[in-house]
């Protein structure tokens, strides 16, 4: 019984290695056709393109990502620019609208005086990661009056 066993495993191996044999000899054959070869060249163009497509969307997350970073930290300077306006104690400058677009604030609004303005400008311009203040305030001595 032992030797019937091992002759049948002998005879599957066996029509496994023509079977394999088989295929290879038939891959062999469309290799030298050419249709595998043109499969080849087809997959390593997919694979190309799809690696461009790959770098390409890194590329665009990493923009989006450098975006939102840039939108954060120009609401943090706005925070903070507003929070300087509204600590200095003069209602004029907590009233002034801050805007801020990549670290450059633009102060609007209407103040008394001269000085009030230079103030505003002084104290956007202290706030942290500020580049530059544009200021559009308007000076008007009767703006409370």
């Amino acid at each position: 019984m032992h030797l019937i066993r091992r002759s049948s495993t002998v005879k599957k191996i066996a029509a496994w290695a023509l079977v394999l044999a088989a295929l290879g000899a038939a891959a062999a054959a469309l290799w030298q056709g050419g249709a595998l070869q043109q499969a080849w060249r087809w997959s390593e163009g997919l694979g190309q393109t799809l690696d461009a497509s790959g770098q390409r969307a890194s590329q665009a997350v990493e923009r989006a990502a450098q975006a939102n970073r840039r939108r954060a930290d120009d609401d943090a300077i706005t925070s903070q620019v507003s929070d300087a306006l509204a600590a200095s104690q003069s209602d004029e400058l907590a009233a002034l609208q801050v805007e801020t677009s990549h670290a450059m604030v633009t102060l609007r609004g209407t103040v008394s005086s001269r000085p009030l303005l230079d103030r505003a400008v002084a104290l956007a311009n202290g706030a942290i990661g500020v580049q530059g203040v544009f200021s559009l305030i308007q000076v008007r001595p009767q703006a409370l009056g």
